[in-house]
């Protein structure tokens, strides 16, 4: 197994943590076999509570983390950080990195783009 990036670690975490769950740092390392370090895992939940994506309670030794506003506004905030706010220079990005993307991935943001067309024009 390879280590997640930390992009890629916070998204994992948030994917845990939108289980609705109070889960503490222990059991997201648990969680996720053993990939990252405990301390890197403890970072990048802080990181997030600074962010106010998390909150957190002290329980005896150790803190309980929770979701406090859904993933997609956190990705709301990624999108805007890198891309502006014009979701045509993200979907743009992802195209121009065709070598990094499959033909199954293509044809589901195509069906994704066909759904989005004919939901506007209900």
């Amino acid at each position: 197994m390879t280590k997640r990036g930390f992009g890629e670690l916070e998204q994992a975490i948030l994917r845990i943590l939108k289980l609705g769950q109070r889960t503490s740092v222990k059991e997201v390392h648990t969680i996720l076999g053993g990939e990252n370090k405990y301390t890197t895992i403890m970072t990048v939940m802080l990181r997030l509570t600074q962010k106010k994506v998390l909150a957190r309670e002290k329980i005896g030794a150790h803190y309980e983390y929770w979701l406090l506003s859904p993933p997609r506004t956190f990705m709301e905030g990624i999108k805007r950080k890198l891309f502006g706010v014009k979701p045509v220079e993200l979907i743009s990005y992802l195209i121009e990195s065709e070598n990094e993307i499959s033909d199954e991935e293509l044809l589901e943001m195509e069906q994704m783009l066909e759904k989005a067309k004919q939901k506007r024009r209900k």
